[in-house]
């Protein structure tokens, strides 16, 4: 597993933790992404279990980052319910990601909003990608 992917999952987990407590929703969507990215739930466990081993960093591309966001907020929703602390989370990847800053709370309520509304991984980067062109 990349490094990418590997940092990823952890601050996946840290996005769980981000309103102080895990749900165990929130945990089964982790599962779930995981499995739609091919990677095994040992893998994950093994990640969340030793913090200490993975190298943090940050996707490249503008759909790996798309990507990573939305399921972000996809963690986010897993409990129905978006925490202030979740929300500011996600703005701080966005600008992590590197985005502008005047540009974050609205990328954020798309997110989310797209996550509300179950939008496809592949339909969310069709209707970035034609808006950016």
């Amino acid at each position: 597993m990349t490094d990418n992917l590997q940092s990823h999952f952890l601050n996946l987990y840290a996005m769980a933790l981000s309103d102080t407590h895990i749900d165990t929703v929130e945990l089964e969507t982790l599962y779930k992404i995981g499995q739609e990215k091919g990677v095994d739930k040992s893998e994950i466990n093994h990640i969340i279990l030793n913090p200490d081993k993975v190298k943090f960093s940050f996707p490249d591309t503008l759909n790996e980052k798309i990507i990573y966001l939305y399921d972000f907020a996809k963690i986010i929703l897993a409990d129905g319910v978006v925490e202030k602390n979740e929300r500011v989370t996600l703005e701080l990847f966005c600008n992590r990601f590197g985005f502008e800053e005047a540009n974050i709370s609205a990328i954020a309520e798309f997110l989310i909003s797209s996550a509300k509304e179950n939008l496809a991984t592949d339909e969310l980067l069709q209707i970035i990608n034609e808006n950016l062109n």
